[in-house]
């Protein structure tokens, strides 16, 4: 199903999304309008293989995790499904429309969403000018910590780690990355200069690339 990013910010507004239009497949000007203005959330209950609990994990059990986060969204949010590599980790995520009307409030609940299924993090990027764009870590050592950056790339050559990819009305793929600056860490309005992020994110792509060529 198509998406008018207009008429979608209605019947967000009214909380009248029924299950039936998810997942959604978006217009190319529609995606390039969320990523400009914001209000969105990516959002996964995939695979977090830098928790202990989840690397034994069957595929199984992470399909029905994956059905339940559906579960969640749907009748609440429009969404896509999407996909993505990330350190090193294919996963599928989920591009969901935020109703941008209590911002807090959505914020925490997808924070709350990201710690049900033991993601490591989620992307939260609000609706305002510019866009407040955060990488908030929602489990592990660095939960309840986040990182900003603004604006996005489109990726029109061939790439293999970092970034999204969703499929567009007819039959298109777009793929782009988010930018953040990994070497401040937020806490509270605490701003905090640091490598520690960067160092954390470049060792599990090494030790992912071991794993691959071992």
């Amino acid at each position: 199903m198509q998406l008018n990013l207009r008429s979608t910010s209605k019947f967000l507004t009214k909380g009248t999304w029924t299950s039936i239009i998810n997942p959604m497949t978006y217009s190319q000007s529609a995606i390039e309008k969320l990523l400009n203005e914001g209000g969105y959330v990516m959002i996964s209950a995939g695979r977090n293989n830098k928790m202990p609990s989840d690397r034994n994990l069957s595929d199984d059990t992470i399909q029905e995790r994956t059905i339940n986060l559906t579960i969640d969204l749907t009748n609440l949010y429009a969404y896509s499904s999407m996909m993505g590599v990330y350190n090193g980790d294919n996963e599928t995520s989920f591009f969901v429309i935020l109703h941008n009307i209590s911002p807090n409030v959505e914020r925490t609940v997808f924070i709350q969403l990201g710690h049900k299924y033991n993601q490591e993090s989620i992307i939260y990027v609000k609706r305002t000018t510019p866009t407040i764009q955060q990488f908030i870590y929602t489990t592990g050592e660095f939960s309840g910590k986040y990182v900003e950056g603004q604006g996005y790339e489109v990726l029109t050559t061939n790439v293999t780690d970092d970034y999204s990819e969703l499929k567009l009305c007819p039959d298109s793929i777009f793929k782009f990355t988010l930018n953040f600056d990994f070497g401040t860490v937020i806490i509270g309005k605490t701003r905090i200069k640091t490598r520690q992020l960067i160092d954390h994110h470049t060792n599990y792509v090494l030790t992912n690339q071991q794993k691959r060529n071992s």
